[in-house]
């Protein structure tokens, strides 16, 4: 068992614990409400795309409005993978130790979208920009910190699930 170390209320000496005291972790569910809130919290999580045997897993900034998770990518392979299969994992966590973590698992569909304003998703696109300004102003801009980010994606919340665990004591952190 680890060592971990918490801090004493008197003079701030620490107490180790002993490898005889028992560590207790519980994992339970979460509601729906509570990964969406997770999922809503955060703003860089994994992307993860297949086709065949093929499965790449890319972190990604997004943000997450009503059901959707909106993203940029940079054009390459990947998004000709989502065009052949347009379906997708996501994945976003809190991690405090080993055993103390919030994590949302989401499944679905997932969609390039054009800027092209004769574009049938034009609209879409446009509400993928404001929603992404909302959070940093510059993206898709002269003044863009990642300009080579050039293509937005939508993913829809087809799917949800939501795990969180939680130790007795304070947190485990393997040592390296």
């Amino acid at each position: 068992m680890a060592e971990s170390k918490s801090r004493s209320s008197k003079g701030g000496a620490h107490a180790v614990a002993h490898e005889s005291e028992k560590l207790h972790v519980d994992v339970r569910e979460m509601s729906h409400d509570e990964a969406v809130a997770l999922l809503a919290k955060h703003h860089v999580g994994r992307l993860g795309i297949t086709f065949h045997d093929l499965v790449r897993v890319k972190l990604a900034n997004y943000l997450y409005s009503d059901g959707w998770i909106y993203a940029r990518t940079e054009l390459g392979e990947d998004l000709t993978t989502v065009r052949h299969h347009p379906w997708a994992a996501f994945e976003v966590d809190e991690v405090e130790g080993l055993y103390d973590w919030r994590a949302v698992e989401v499944s679905g569909g997932i969609e390039i979208l054009s800027s092209d304003f004769h574009s049938p998703d034009w609209t879409e696109f446009e509400i993928a920009v404001r929603l992404l300004r909302a959070a940093i102003p510059q993206v898709l801009t002269a003044d863009d910190p990642m300009p080579q980010r050039v293509q937005v994606v939508r993913m829809h919340v087809d799917n949800i699930r939501g795990q969180e665990s939680r130790s007795s004591g304070p947190p485990v952190h393997p040592r390296p």
